[in-house]
């Protein structure tokens, strides 16, 4: 059996099926944030995501259903204005240490939804690779929308990727996230591969996708992260 993946919708603001969107405290594209937003059902910000969402914010059209965090980093005058100006909007205190902000938005949601992970591959090191570990133990259908990059897990099997060329770049990448190697199989690509991926040996970074191709053909032995390009969206 093989798995279409038709999330390129993402980018252009669609929904086939149902999101959550969560924002993280990482910086924002304007367009992301647009598209994102609008192909989601439900809003969520990870505690200082809310800063980032009230910044760029500058007309306040985004108005989140949830903050959730411990709140050592939301600005006590942001925190104020979801709290007083928008009482729809849900606002949890939890102080669990041994959870991240992230993690206590993801218990939030139901597993009837996909996530959506605005931010989370760019900035500290230990943030992104927390990201990439959620990618890969989470039993979660999670889709990570970044400043350059489009990301998310391929269990093992057979993947259709549909491939929209007007939203995402040419660059993509093949990581063996998690795991020690995998077989990894690929056509569509500039550089089709049917070998093994190790952080020690092969990997496929810097690929490309084909203009004329409207999908990549993926079958791993084991869980990979696929990552592509991201354009500037209108």
């Amino acid at each position: 059996m093989t798995t279409t993946w038709r999330c390129a919708e993402l980018l252009r603001g669609e929904s086939s099926k149902k999101y959550a969107l969560i924002i993280v405290n990482q910086p924002i594209r304007k367009d992301l944030l647009s598209k994102a937003w609008t192909a989601a059902e439900v809003r969520l910000c990870a505690d200082g995501g809310a800063n980032r969402l009230y910044d760029i914010d500058e007309d306040k059209e985004y108005i989140p259903d949830l903050i959730k965090g411990d709140f050592d980093s939301i600005r006590p005058e942001v925190l104020e204005y979801y709290k007083k100006e928008h009482e729809d909007t849900k606002v949890i205190h939890d102080k669990d240490e041994y959870s991240t902000d992230l993690m206590k938005c993801i218990d939030e949601v139901d597993e009837s939804y996909a996530l959506v992970l605005l931010g989370g591959l760019s900035g500290r090191v230990d943030q992104t690779v927390h990201t990439m570990s959620l990618l890969h133990k989470t039993k979660r259908e999670i889709y990570v929308l970044d400043g350059e990059s489009f990301a998310w897990q391929l269990p093992a099997g057979k993947h259709e990727i549909e491939i929209d060329h007007n939203t995402m770049g040419q660059t993509c990448g093949i990581l063996p996230v998690g795991i020690d190697s995998a077989k990894v199989k690929t056509r569509g690509l500039k550089w089709d591969t049917d070998w093994e991926t190790s952080l020690g040996g092969n990997l496929s970074t810097s690929n490309h996708l084909v203009p004329e191709n409207p999908t990549v053909y993926i079958e791993n032995n084991r869980p990979i992260l696929w990552t592509c390009e991201i354009r500037p969206l209108s």
